[in-house]
């Protein structure tokens, strides 16, 4: 949150949301997104906004959702540099950030592609993808494009991509069966998908323990999506972050 957010664009409270779908001040068709709006906060008055964030809920507003996700905080346990470094992305990758949200991970990964790389920012929140225009040309990332997807189909077009990046999102999904065949076909072939998600027990972030996905069914339930396991990192305090790969 701090290195790439309020720095650059102020404060969330003057965030303003452009209803048409530009980058470098382009008008351009919308195109698709999913989610990692629904975390959030539960009636009780919630220790921090970075919490609040991974609650199962939205807060009330985009702007203090946006907040949450860029609180400071966040960065001493999600770690996202040491995530982005362990992809082993190369210049010119083509990258989907499933579950964009404000784009924490987003410019991040489009730093490390390069210019003749491209990020697909994809989010079911239209207002989370304008925030996302927003920043990319404040930063000066031309190689981010936002996709508005549905709750049920990532929009993603077939082979586009060399890597899924997924972090918090996939408990989201209700039908993840019928929801992990449509990521397998976005992908070409030896693409992988990286997925991170919260460790299926008491934490102090996080949905409640019910919502999340035990790791051993999390890679059960995709190697039946047809995807190979290759590695888990294990640096992450609430997370685990498993890597998969296409097989034919």
């Amino acid at each position: 949150m701090p290195l790439m957010h309020k720095s650059s664009l102020g404060s969330a409270d003057q965030i303003e949301f452009n209803s048409a779908r530009t980058v470098n001040g382009k008008a351009r068709p919308v195109l698709v997104a999913i989610f990692l709006v629904p975390l959030c906060c539960v009636g009780q008055r919630i220790i921090s906004l970075a919490q609040t964030a991974q609650q199962h809920h939205p807060p009330e507003s985009t702007t203090e959702y946006i907040r949450a996700l860029e609180d400071p905080g966040r960065d001493s346990w999600q770690q996202p540099d040491l995530v982005v470094q362990d992809l082993g992305l190369h210049e010119g990758d083509e990258i989907a950030d499933l579950g964009a949200g404000s784009g924490y991970f987003t410019v991040r990964l489009a730093r490390e592609v390069g210019p003749a790389g491209k990020v697909y920012a994809v989010d079911v929140d239209p207002q989370m993808l304008s925030y996302i225009e927003q920043r990319a040309q404040k930063e000066k990332l031309d190689n981010i494009q936002t996709i508005l997807a549905d709750p049920n189909d990532p929009k993603l077009g077939s082979e586009s991509v060399d890597l899924i990046f997924v972090c918090d999102v996939l408990h989201h999904i209700q039908d993840r069966g019928k929801y992990y065949p449509k990521l397998f076909r976005a992908l070409r072939f030896g693409g992988r998908l990286v997925n991170v998600d919260f460790q299926k027990r008491e934490l102090p972030i996080g949905p409640p323990v019910e919502m999340k996905i035990d790791k051993k069914e999390c890679i059960k339930e995709i190697k039946a999506g047809g995807f190979g396991f290759r590695r888990e990192f294990e640096f992450l305090k609430y997370q685990y972050f498993l890597v998969f790969e296409k097989q034919e």
